[in-house]
């Protein structure tokens, strides 16, 4: 993938998950942290969930006692990425004949 590509992907995401905040919707809010944070962009979804739990508030019912959500969120997609990467991507292209 180019780097042109992967600022694309980067701006595209991003701008999902800023959508999700303006249009309050957060399950968009979360479909692109979790998407910033799978594609390997693991510290601007941290820092985009961050922002996005100062903004919300604490969240209602028995999810207050879950402070940041969409930082843990972030941090655990981070963390299916880092295992995953072990077992399911592929880093080294097969040779051709």
């Amino acid at each position: 993938m180019s780097d042109t590509q992967r600022r694309w992907t980067l701006a595209v995401f991003a701008a999902l998950t800023l959508g999700g905040f303006l249009l309050p919707f957060w399950p968009l809010c979360a479909a692109g942290i979790v998407a910033l944070a799978v594609w390997g962009r693991w510290l601007i979804a941290i820092m985009l969930g961050l922002l996005l739990d100062v903004a919300w508030g604490p969240a209602p019912g028995l999810l207050h006692y879950l402070y940041l959500p969409f930082t843990a969120l972030a941090a655990s997609a981070a963390l299916v990425r880092l295992i995953g990467s072990k077992y399911f991507i592929n880093r080294a292209p097969p040779e051709t004949l």
